[in-house]
């Protein structure tokens, strides 16, 4: 195992499997119906996030070191992330305005174009809901999962400053502060969310005071992008421990799961990218494409629209089948009519011989 090569890798293969995760854990999320509560059971959509963060740290760390400039590093995000997210964003704002609950004006009022701007923008949180639309659903958000997208973007933005500070006094402690840092802020407001007397006041959320959203913000979330850097700077030498890594990190998870509950699984998710992403090549799964990120944002407009259309209600088969059917081929849409296109030439998806993913 010690030849492993880190161009030769399962990472596309290993998103699309989080992100269909995410997509099956909010069928009972947005439904809560007992008909779908085994995804709730064996699927966990937080798990799924925080490997996203990992693989975007051991990724994108690496894509910045190799561009010629901090230009071609930005162009490059800019070109894989925004052209599907714009789309998503503006044909769901359009295309749902026939299930609004408000006649054509209110709808195209105010709200809409708050919904619209703060969206794209990244600023979900500001106007997660569309006038009159999915307003009996379990959830009215349109798409609640591009949360993470904000993050994603302040992971971009941080990257040349934490490769600037490696340079300057070296990645150990660096990487070693950052971590502590993000640690401090992770655990200190999940420990004031305890307490029960917190404010709800500055949350749009009623059901969570505000330190339990703050816990699950950029600095918390920071640990895991953090421990995906690790991996790419010290590939080398884990590439020569597959087994004693694969067998500490089921010996977290366990511990993690019966004793700490939560506590460690920085440790045991990033062990698991590790050995699903390196250890055994499946193949080159990117010359087919990503599809993982169409899954991703697009899955919840369209749970949603089913749900206001009451199929999940009469049907539950039925439901999951066409949810199932549309969220693919949507995905894969996406991917040749938007996301490929707006690719360098050089990318690795155009151009599906290349090993390399970043």
């Amino acid at each position: 195992m010690g030849g492993a090569d880190f161009g030769r890798n399962n990472l596309d293969c290993l998103r699309l499997f989080l992100a269909s995760i995410v997509f099956l854990f909010h069928i009972y999320a947005l439904t809560d119906r007992p008909a779908f509560a085994w995804s709730d059971k064996f699927l966990s959509a937080h798990f799924a996030v925080k490997a996203f963060f990992v693989i975007s740290g051991l990724l994108i760390y690496r894509s910045y070191s190799m561009s010629s400039s901090a230009r071609s590093y930005f162009e490059k995000r800019v070109r894989r992330i925004y052209p599907a997210y714009f789309t998503v964003i503006v044909v769901a704002a359009l295309a749902l305005c026939p299930l609004s609950s408000l006649p054509l004006a209110r709808f195209f009022g105010f709200g809409f174009w708050k919904y619209l701007c703060a969206n794209l923008l990244f600023l979900n949180f500001l106007a997660p809901s569309l006038p009159g639309v999915f307003t009996s659903n379990h959830m009215p958000a349109v798409n609640g999962a591009l949360w993470t997208l904000k993050i994603e973007v302040a992971f971009y933005l941080l990257v040349p400053f934490l490769y600037y500070l490696c340079g300057r006094f070296g990645a150990k402690k660096v990487m070693a502060t950052t971590f502590f840092l993000s640690c401090l802020w992770k655990f200190g407001f999940a420990l004031l969310a305890s307490l029960g007397n917190a404010p709800t006041m500055l949350t749009l959320d009623s059901t969570r005071n505000i330190y339990s959203q703050l816990d699950v913000q950029l600095p918390g979330q920071l640990v895991y992008f953090i421990a995906g850097i690790l991996i790419m700077l010290y590939f080398d030498t884990l590439k020569l421990h597959f087994r004693g890594i694969a067998g500490i990190t089921v010996c977290l998870f366990i511990l993690d799961h019966w004793l700490t509950r939560g506590a460690l699984d920085v440790f045991w998710i990033s062990g698991f990218v590790f050995i699903f992403g390196f250890w055994h090549y499946f193949g080159n799964f990117s010359k087919y494409g990503d599809f993982s990120y169409g899954v991703y944002i697009v899955h919840f407009p369209i749970l949603q629209t089913l749900i206001a259309l009451g199929i999940a209600a009469s049907n539950p088969t039925l439901f999951v089948l066409i949810s199932l059917i549309l969220v693919g081929t949507t995905a894969v849409l996406m991917w040749y009519m938007v996301e490929r296109r707006f690719l360098r030439s050089s990318s690795h998806y155009r151009q599906g011989n290349l090993k390399a993913p970043a």
